[in-house]
């Protein structure tokens, strides 16, 4: 799989664009000039010659850029030079990727790594850039494109945040279990369990373990046995996006499942970004055994004279963790959930129709099981239809409202991808937006059956 999308390589470009500006695709001895930009860009501030780089960016832009990484090379990069000064004054990248819409794959984009110097800004140079990332991400059949970024920023080139990006949920250390007495193991309490590094032939557990909890979500992002490997054994530890990962396994060397953190303490914290067990192994047996050697971990890793205050999971919008551990002691960091990744779909019949057997099986289990009808969405400027033959999507065609003919229902700008991604739901949309309208009779029964409220957990390759 990652092999197919690396050898896609996306079409060259240079372009100049005045002022002494060219546009073109990296090359691989740009490596350490990007890497240097983007340490200076993200996660700094001040002025920008004097700003202390950012050794993690940096990290992790030469692996993206060594060859190494299974998706993505120095080719998949761009930058804005200028000629005057061989400066490289603006920079992105296109990350490919494969996600899942509840189980069915495809391909897909993540633009990253977007920035540009101080002195170059309010000139465009990242609307070039996108247009490029847009033009390589159609030509490998990239169904859609996601971005985790600033507020309202990527709007202007296609986005809506769709797609579920919370902070995730905190337990501090004095909340952590104590360790259970021997004795009270020895007479019937729970097996005890214990974390180990994974090494590369833990690969193939780690892709099927990850495999089956995608099916708790509607979008996700696939990792196969060589992501893991990579994620395990190839990253550059020093990178923003290494991790530690971890093998759970009870007392007889039986793996249980696995546990992902960062490899430091940052902020007082110690964030873990993956936890699963595998099928019939109890979250409240194990869990506590995995707090209590997290927070181990986090009081040797927490700098100087800082202490580890707490551990941070970030795991999805819904997750076993949630359950096994109460709130309290357990909280969320964000109350409200407002944020949100950003998702652009640029043939949204065409990611429909490809969505379709999903689409099917959600009528299947609704009222309008083998309903035949139509709907008609308006999106203002445009809209499609929806045709159904005895519960079959049997056409996704364009459609337009006109004065007469409004259609069935109506969502402003791009919010029917919140429907679509199930980040709200057609009641919730009705509310927040005075101008949506969500249907009345069949097709808002239909509409309903069709895009119910789903989580999603979105992690994606970096």
């Amino acid at each position: 799989m990652a092999d197919k999308r690396r050898d896609q390589a996306p079409s060259r470009i240079q372009r100049d664009l005045g002022g002494g500006l060219i546009l073109r695709q990296a090359r691989v001895e740009d490596a350490e000039a990007v890497a240097a930009f983007n340490a200076r860009i993200h996660h700094s501030s001040g002025n920008f010659d004097q700003r202390e780089p950012h050794r993690g960016i940096a990290a992790g832009t030469r692996d993206l850029m060594s060859g190494e990484h299974p998706t993505c090379n120095a080719y998949d990069f761009t930058v804005v030079e200028d000629a005057r000064t061989g400066s490289i004054v603006s920079s992105t990248c296109l990350i490919p990727q494969r996600f899942s819409y509840e189980g069915l794959e495809f391909d897909a984009g993540l633009p990253e790594l977007v920035g540009t110097h101080p002195d170059y800004r309010r000139r465009g140079l990242v609307r070039e850039q996108f247009e490029v990332l847009h033009r390589w991400s159609e030509e490998r059949g990239h169904l859609m494109q996601a971005i985790g970024g600033i507020p309202y920023y990527y709007r202007r080139f296609g986005y809506e945040m769709a797609v579920y990006m919370g902070d995730g949920h905190r337990i501090y250390v004095q909340d952590v279990p104590d360790k259970p007495s021997s004795g009270n193991e020895d007479e019937g309490s729970p097996r005890s369990y214990t974390l180990r590094p994974a090494s590369a032939s833990d690969a193939w557990s780690l892709s099927e373990l990850h495999d089956r909890a995608r099916g708790r979500y509607l979008l996700t992002a696939s990792r196969d046995e060589r992501l893991w490997r990579y994620e395990v054994a190839g990253r550059d530890p020093e990178s923003d996006e290494s991790l530690e990962v971890k093998i759970v396994e009870d007392a007889k060397g039986e793996r249980a499942g696995y546990v992902c953190h960062a490899r430091d303490v940052r902020n007082g914290a110690l964030e873990v970004y993956g936890y699963e067990l595998a099928n019939g192994v109890s979250w409240l047996e194990v869990t506590p055994f995995v707090l209590r050697e997290l927070a181990e971990t986090g009081h040797k890793r927490a700098p100087g004279e800082e202490k580890l205050a707490s551990l941070t999971f970030v795991l999805g919008e819904h997750h076993p963790l949630h359950e096994a551990i109460p709130e309290p002691p357990l909280y969320r960091l964000d109350r409200h959930g407002h944020y949100a990744y950003y998702v652009r779909v640029p043939d949204l019949l065409a990611f429909l129709r490809h969505v379709a057997p999903v689409l099917e099986q959600r009528l299947a289990a609704s009222v309008a099981a083998g309903h035949t009808g139509k709907i008609e969405v308006s999106f203002y400027g445009g809209g499609l239809r929806l045709e159904l033959e005895r519960g079959r999507l049997s056409g996704v065609e364009s459609w337009s409202p006109t004065v007469e003919e409004r259609g069935d229902a109506a969502f402003p700008d791009l919010t029917f991808l919140q429907l679509l991604f199930g980040h709200r739901s057609l009641d919730e949309l009705d509310h927040a937006f005075a101008d949506c309208s969500p249907g009345e009779g069949d097709p808002r029964v239909l509409l309903k059956a069709l895009f119910p409220r789903r989580p999603s957990d979105l992690w994606p390759i970096f």
